[in-house]
């Protein structure tokens, strides 16, 4: 089986820099093979610029983590009307590059911007809060 693609929030990015168990599951599953993991530069520059202004003590930690996320810069444009319809459009970026990026899996922390997506499976991605996105992966075994 091939591994999926599971796109990360700068949401997502900013909590794995501070830790805890689902982060450290999702790096593992990454380092397994299991999942290939995948940013934006702006979702990056995002959660880069929140620890520096919040948390700057974990900003190293996020550059650790950054070894085993793949950034880069997908061409949005074909995806991001799309996307507005879906979320708001300070958000709607986010969900066009993880379409761009032909992403499986966008998971963020944002229930109240993405919530109406999570549990959907008729966009082409699958929309999960990290929580969520291990125990269906859990379930699925």
């Amino acid at each position: 089986m091939s591994s999926q693609l599971v796109f990360f929030d700068a949401n997502v990015l900013f909590s794995a820099a501070l830790g805890g168990p689902a982060f450290a599951l999702l790096l593992e599953l990454e380092r397994l093979g299991s999942i290939r993991l995948v940013t934006s530069r702006m979702c990056l520059l995002e959660a880069r610029e929140n620890l520096v202004r919040k948390r700057p003590d974990a900003v190293a930690a996020l550059e650790t983590i950054l070894s085993q996320i793949d950034v880069g810069v997908a061409p949005i444009e074909g995806f991001l009307e799309w996307a507005a319809e879906l979320v708001h459009i300070d958000d709607a970026q986010v969900l066009a590059a993880a379409r761009a990026f032909d992403a499986d899996h966008l998971v963020t922390g944002d229930t109240i911007h993405f919530g109406s997506l999570m549990g959907r499976r008729d966009l082409g991605i699958l929309v999960w809060t990290p929580r969520s996105l291990l125990l269906e992966r859990h379930r699925d075994k």
